[in-house]
């Protein structure tokens, strides 16, 4: 669908492309990553050629519809349902021209044929992109990320960004494009819409680019993780946690062949010391200052530091540290909670889950003492203190002050080494630590609030969306934080994987009620998955088709033996490819060493071996082309397995 060919991309002195090479392939779902700021969202820019390349070139499949979310948001007058429906240019086009011929009676007069021709034309395309049913589908995108049937009729300006941004999200998944850019669309839905849109995308038939630091979601969905780092693209073939795996076994490799290849340059470099100042050795000399200048260096990866450190524990509190007892409260005719009572209890951590309008933001803001209740009361436990958390928080920030100074306002009783360390934790080492907080990015002020509140945490922790435009690694340094934390907290956060490494409860609250579960995110699913499967069935043992259960079973048993057998069938050519494949590397492999200890042999260079020499590199460099051939074919038939395993 996409070719992407040695694209290079730099503003001043920052090089974010350097001329990589990419193919997204028909169907095929592919998880972009790279830490904040490494170029993803500007390859995606270049795709849809909102900015151009600075070298190389960008080839997208001839008729293919490309889209992407959009994210600057538009102020538009028109209802949400109006901006769904209508918002594709394309589809407006196709049903103004319907409308127009439908009135066009000089045309239909002149010539019928040519009227029906343009018509029949446009009626198929019409129904192509949803024609009659577009708005019902509309409705049912909109209702699966979170909004209710009576606010689709409603003006788009009345609604936050975030509101606003779900609608643009709604508008690009109704129009179905063959490929689909997505870049952190998930920052804006509560948990509810983030598994919805997930199943949704898993169905989707087109291609699919996403850009997430959302670990569950990349997991359900890639196929492909694609790396950039330091300019350049690495593909892995599977999920996220296939991912991570490999990256560390490649990066094992790297260190190896590295150590390996540094002890040829010493080697080598010796031998140059050693008969600089002969002239009977001057041309093996040359021969090995001009290897060495050939020769591709092999490049590991750069370690990122790590801070070995405990953030200040709280004050030790009550066992009860906040309780809500007889709570009402209401917006206008919206009763949110009803004669509510609930207690948090010394080492609770908790996940607050509900489908959105559930209340959940309410009770956060109520026991932050942000909103009051309408009667009832939320009381703090003896000795407990709290503090809240909420992302525009952190435009509250001083922008005059430097990173350092901010952190200093609360960290007063900390040694500076101590602040310094917890702002190298949250990725805030060197000269970050002396930026303004003017120039910050929103993702820098929010770790910035983070750390403000962890060094000085209070006995209870009230967090709202905390990893919202964090990338993967600010959200494990902050998980670990949190895990590492004595005190209580409750939170909100569409991150699945972020909450099963910090909570031990999760509350569900549904209609202005409180379930409670006990356990982290992944043991409430399996709670909930048990809640709604269905009842033992009676008429003795059968079904409403009349099928017992070990018809059933033998039908099923069939039915995998089928599909077993059609995987068998789709699988054996690839395995026997790969196997091909597999064996002419190792001979390759074996070659290339063999050559490399004859390179590493200092009587090898020797004058009269000169020809022998040539040919010997000649060798190598053509060995290395097609390793490099036969790696790629490795990793195509891999996919190919992998995916026809899958069923895929």
């Amino acid at each position: 669908m996409i070719y992407i060919n040695a694209v290079s991309k730099q503003y001043g002195h920052k090089v974010l492309l350097r001329e990589v090479q990419f193919h997204l392939r028909p169907n095929e779902r592919v998880g972009f990553v790279g830490e904040n700021g490494a170029g993803k969202t500007t390859l995606l820019r270049l795709i849809l050629d909102e900015e151009g390349a600075d070298g190389g070139s960008i080839v997208v499949r001839k008729g293919a519809r490309v889209a992407m979310l959009a994210q600057e948001l538009v102020h538009a007058d028109e209802t949400i349902l109006e901006r769904v429906v209508m918002g594709d240019k394309h589809f407006g086009e196709v049903k103004k021209g319907l409308d127009d011929l439908a009135r066009d009676e000089e045309l239909r007069q002149r010539s019928l044929e040519e009227w029906n021709r343009r018509y029949g034309g446009l009626q198929h395309e019409f129904e192509r992109l949803g024609g009659y049913g577009r708005e019902a589908k509309a409705k049912a995108i909109l209702e699966g990320l979170g909004f209710r049937s009576g606010q689709m009729d409603s003006p788009l300006s009345k609604f936050s960004g975030g509101w606003r941004m779900r609608v643009e999200l709604a508008r690009l998944l109704l129009q179905n494009p063959d490929v689909l850019l997505l870049d952190e669309p998930t920052n804006h839905l509560d948990l509810h819409s983030v598994v919805w849109l997930e199943s949704f995308l898993k169905n989707y038939e087109g291609s699919l680019l996403l850009i997430s630091h959302d670990r569950r979601f990349l997991n359900g969905l890639a196929e492909r993780i694609v790396e950039l780092d330091r300019g350049t693209l690495t593909s892995y073939t599977g999920n996220y946690d296939d991912y991570e795996r490999r990256k560390a076994e490649r990066e094992s490799l790297l260190e190896k062949a590295s150590a390996n290849q540094q002890r040829r340059i010493a080697e080598i470099e010796r031998f140059i010391e050693r008969f600089r100042a002969k002239n009977t050795k001057a041309s093996q000399v040359q021969s090995r200052v001009k290897m060495l200048e050939k020769m591709e260096r092999v490049e590991t990866a750069v370690q990122s530091k790590t801070v070995d450190f405990r953030f200040p524990q709280p004050a030790r509190c009550g066992r009860e540290v906040i309780v809500a007892s007889g709570v009402d409260k209401s917006y206008g005719p919206v009763t949110v909670y009803k004669d509510f009572s609930a207690r948090l209890e010394r080492g609770w951590k908790v996940a607050l889950v509900g489908v959105n309008g559930a209340g959940k933001s309410t009770l956060l803001k109520m026991m932050a003492g942000i909103v009051e209740p309408d009667r009832g009361e939320v009381k703090l436990g003896f000795n407990a203190t709290r503090a809240y958390y909420a992302q525009h928080h952190s435009d509250l920030l001083d922008p005059a002050l430097t990173v350092q100074e901010t952190i200093e306002q609360v960290g007063s009783h900390l040694l500076l080494t101590q602040l310094r360390n917890i702002l190298g934790a949250f990725l805030f080492s060197g000269d970050d630590a002396r930026k303004k907080v003017g120039v910050l990015s929103g993702g820098e002020r929010a770790r910035l609030t983070l750390a403000r509140m962890l060094v000085n945490p209070a006995s209870l922790l009230l967090l709202d969306e905390p990893t919202n435009h964090l990338d993967m690694k600010s959200c494990e340094i902050l998980s670990a934080a949190l895990a590492d934390y004595e005190g209580t907290l409750c939170a909100i956060s569409h991150d699945r994987f972020f909450l099963d490494g910090i909570v031990n409860r999760v509350w569900e609250i549904d209609n202005g009620v409180l379930k409670e579960y006990v356990g982290n995110y992944s043991e409430y699913e399996w709670a909930k998955s048990r809640e709604t499967q269905p009842a033992p069935q009676e008429n003795g043992g059968k079904d409403t088709n009349g099928k017992t259960a070990s018809q059933k079973d033998r039908e099923q048993k069939r039915q995998e033996a089928e599909a077993r057998n059609r995987r068998y069938r789709q699988l054996r050519p690839l395995q026997e490819e790969l196997e091909t494949v597999e064996k002419r590397l190792d001979k390759l492999m074996q070659e290339k060493r063999a050559l490399e200890e004859r390179l590493a042999d200092p009587a090898f260079y020797e004058a009269e071996r000169k020809d022998r020499l040539m040919e010997t590199l000649d060798r190598q460099r053509n060995l290395h082309g097609e390793e490099r051939d036969l790696l790629r074919r490795w990793e195509d038939l891999s996919s190919e397995i992998e995916r026809a395993d899958c069923g895929g």
